[in-house]
């Protein structure tokens, strides 16, 4: 038992084919499951090599039960053609550097009870404290999330900055951008003085973007005042917290909500 479900496993393409589907809810399959064409009969070219045998797995049970519910589990945060299978097919697919209770939280959409952690969000942030602490206090105490986290507060391990992230993407569910005026910055030619967002914020923010997917709508950012953004995110939407996080907190939950 795990999460209040009963999970039997196939360590292969061959065996999840032998499963008698109306025994079970559910199937989650890993794209690259194991497979032996000569037993599955899914040839070496329908599985791209290998790389696509769950997908194809998935086929062949929706061919025996259409409405059978199955989640795509791939290794590859893209993975774009099994993730365009999915998508096409209306099938939820789950990156395994995403947090557990992202899977939990795909089986509830299919209508299987399971118990679901609590949400936990990493915070990218510049030099505004203030906007820092509100932000942790309403994900903590206005939503009831688990306590964010913040790379500065997580121990480095010997590892670079560049693995801690990847580290940490792999134990959250969304991460929370912070845009505030903390650099001033002077155009070329002009005398005008711009504020803009401390450059690690930019970097950080198209890191967890380019990672856990543009689409999967799990990065939020929040954007204090008047900041200049780079052209290239310039288009990205964000959620005025000029009056205060809390005064935000509709469109932050809205938000959440849709992606839960």
């Amino acid at each position: 038992m795990d999460n209040g479900l009963a999970v039997d496993k196939s360590p292969s393409a061959e065996d999840a084919l032998d499963r008698d589907l109306m025994e079970y809810d559910a199937a989650i399959i890993d794209v690259m499951l194991p497979n032996r064409p000569d037993l599955s009969g899914i040839s070496f070219e329908e599985s791209r090599g290998g790389f696509m045998t769950g997908v194809a797995v998935a086929r062949r049970m929706r061919a025996k039960i259409a409405s059978f519910p199955v989640i795509i589990l791939s290794a590859e945060v893209d993975g774009r053609e099994a993730r365009s299978w999915a998508r096409d097919q209306g099938v939820p697919f789950v990156s395994k550097v995403e947090h557990p209770s992202r899977l939990l939280s795909a089986l509830g959409k299919l209508g299987i009870e399971c118990a679901i952690a609590t949400p936990r969000a990493f915070i990218v942030h510049g030099h505004d404290e203030e906007l820092l602490m509100e932000t942790k206090d309403f994900l903590q105490n206005s939503l009831g999330w688990s306590e964010p986290l913040v790379l500065r507060e997580q121990p480095n391990l010997g590892k670079a900055i560049i693995e801690k992230f990847e580290e940490v993407a792999g134990r959250v569910d969304w991460i929370f951008v912070l845009l505030s005026p903390d650099d001033k910055i002077t155009p070329e030619g002009e005398s005008i003085e711009l504020r803009r967002a401390r450059q690690n914020v930019i970097f950080e923010f198209g890191f967890f973007y380019g990672m856990l997917g543009r689409k999967e709508g799990r990065v939020i950012v929040l954007k204090k005042g008047e900041v200049e953004l780079p052209s290239d995110i310039s288009g990205v939407v964000w959620i005025d917290v000029s009056n205060g996080v809390k005064a935000a907190g509709e469109f932050i939950r809205r938000e959440v909500n849709a992606r839960r």
